[in-house]
């Protein structure tokens, strides 16, 4: 199976480190490395939060499905890029909180009513999952695959699953125009730390 990816960059090749790089490039080298692992952090944070929003569904929840990730990549005087990774198959709706049966649909937690489905568990589903059936949809006979009796059911159905493809664009779109404020933010406090603070503790 193919996973759906979006991606956002961010180059580290800034002119006005190249005077840091040659009076002391290691240490310059360790605050560009620690500002990249906190805007990284930082950027998982922003996605997850925008996404909440955007879906209607708790960050925690959002975090467990482990959809958001970032990867840091370049070496030692290369250009370094901070990839923010957002998986977008669809989620199956019953995932987004309590599906409860009702007599025209099924609620799911505050966020949605599925007008003419249903809660089925199929065997290897751990719980319901939320059907309906399909326009077209005719009475058969089926084979239970749990008890081994016949039944009469309406097929073809499908599982409802939400799509978050565009949520996920409209996510890095809010996100992008933030991060070279916050590397800019995040590089003078390591940058600081660095050359001052880690300076007089080695010093002293």
């Amino acid at each position: 199976m193919i996973v759906s990816k979006l991606a956002v960059e961010v180059s580290k090749n800034i002119e006005n480190l190249e005077k840091l790089f040659k009076l002391s490039p290691k240490k310059t080298e360790v605050a560009i490395n620690r500002t990249m692992r906190k805007l990284g952090k930082w950027s998982e944070v922003q996605v997850l939060r925008i996404l909440s929003r955007e879906l209607q569904i708790t960050q925690k929840r959002l975090k467990e499905y482990g959809r958001i990730r970032t990867y840091l990549s370049g070496g030692y005087h290369d250009s370094k890029y901070l990839t923010v990774w957002i998986g977008t198959i669809p989620i199956g709706a019953h995932r987004f909180g309590r599906a409860t049966q009702r007599p025209k649909g099924v609620n799911v937690g505050r966020r949605a009513f599925y007008d003419g489905a249903f809660l089925m568990q199929p065997v290897n589903a751990k719980r319901p999952l939320i059907f309906e059936r399909k326009e077209n949809w005719f009475h058969q006979w089926r084979q239970s695959k749990v008890s081994g009796r016949w039944m009469m059911m309406g097929l073809p159905i499908f599982s409802h699953k939400v799509h978050i493809y565009d949520h996920a664009k409209r996510a890095l779109k809010e996100l992008e125009p933030k991060l070279f404020s916050r590397f800019a933010t995040l590089l003078h406090q390591e940058l600081n730390y660095a050359f001052n603070i880690e300076s007089r503790k080695s010093n002293s």
